[in-house]
């Protein structure tokens, strides 16, 4: 009878043993339980794609995750919202981040998910060329530091034209469905929109004046910030987010996955022809899903000087004080990236 109970605990310990294994190989996750993280999203786009694609194809579970995403209606409010510890994490613009830090808010980006200009320059139907730009409105979508208007002011500068000189009005033009409304209307001379709306604009008699991202103009224009404090209280758990996200973007960059990835695309983004998530799908791979997505220390660099054209106190920020690499150099350093293109 001794002999039976040795040998049953011995063998509780080797079962209990072996799901420790399993349960670490997955995550972590205790079974049936997971974390909870709340991510905030301050805009829909196709850029989110490694975001719908780590949901659906359950990466974010695989990882041990019970993720919520709130929609925000601007930067300023996910900054607060981070801050305040209603959110984990939140896809956010440096042009949002940079000034709280300047400001004295612990923000701080962990994973870029747009390192480049992601915008056409698109005229209305009267304006088809970038002279033609001299004594219009231009639209962005607000009149704060926003990404657009940022944008905006870098790419009128690489033209050499000077709103004050050139009577260039910039404009609070609203999201992108206000700015193709407004630009095809004639209500404004010119605006920026994102490149999956490319098609749209030109049926609706819109001129693209210029490809941005073909400007090698340095740029960050958005990524998934924290706060130092989560950074460092919920260091592992921010660490499966990316692990998630990294997954997708393997997933996105793999052939075989494309006719789903565009499924994906399509049903996010209400695409109601499917050649343009097959139009997107190839600006992902080309323009915004990396391997490896390091914050780009020479596009924020280059938004940080912009800021502070507009907000002295931005000027002494450094890299270092508003983006993070340790948890990318990690995972990398690690093998896990590498392993994901196995």
């Amino acid at each position: 009878m001794n002999g039976i109970r040795r040998f049953c605990a011995k063998d509780i310990g080797i079962i209990l043993t072996m799901a420790a294994l399993i349960l670490s190989a997955q995550g972590g996750s205790a079974i049936g339980q997971t974390t909870k993280v709340t991510i905030g999203v301050e805009f829909i786009n196709a850029r989110l794609a490694s975001l719908w694609v780590a949901e659906k194809e359950g990466f974010f579970k695989k990882q041990g995750l019970d993720i919520s995403t709130v929609n925000i209606s601007g930067g300023t409010q996910g900054v607060q919202a981070m801050v305040g510890g209603e959110l984990d994490l939140s896809f956010s613009a440096p042009a949002a981040t940079i000034p709280a830090v300047a400001a004295g808010a612990q923000i701080v980006e962990i994973m870029p998910t747009t390192s480049t200009m992601p915008y056409y320059l698109v005229g209305s139907p009267t304006v088809t060329s970038i002279p033609a730009l001299k004594g219009q409105r231009v639209g962005a979508s607000g009149l704060g530091l926003s990404a657009s208007r940022l944008a905006l002011l870098v790419v009128l500068k690489h033209f050499g034209l000077d709103p004050d000189r050139d009577k260039i009005t910039l404009v609070a033009a609203g999201r992108e469905p206000e700015r193709m409304a407004a630009v095809t209307s004639g209500a404004i001379g010119a605006t920026v929109v994102a490149p999956e709306f490319r098609d749209r604009v030109e049926k609706m008699g819109a001129h693209v004046l210029a490809d941005l991202r073909t400007l090698n103009i340095p740029w960050e224009n958005d990524g998934l910030a924290t706060t130092r404090k989560s950074l460092q209280s919920k260091r592992e758990t921010l660490e499966r987010v990316v692990k998630a996200l990294l997954e997708a973007n393997a997933y996105v960059l793999n052939p075989a996955n494309r006719a789903k990835t565009i499924e994906t695309l399509n049903g996010q983004l209400k695409f109601k022809d499917p050649q343009e998530g097959n139009s997107v799908y190839n600006d992902l791979i080309k323009y915004y899903v990396v391997k490896k997505p390091y914050p780009y220390k020479a596009g924020i660099l280059t938004v940080i000087a912009e800021i502070a054209r507009i907000l002295p106190k931005a000027s002494g920020l450094k890299f270092e004080d508003v983006a993070d690499n340790s948890i990318m150099e990690k995972l990398d350093k690690s093998g896990y990236i590498d392993a994901l293109y196995k």
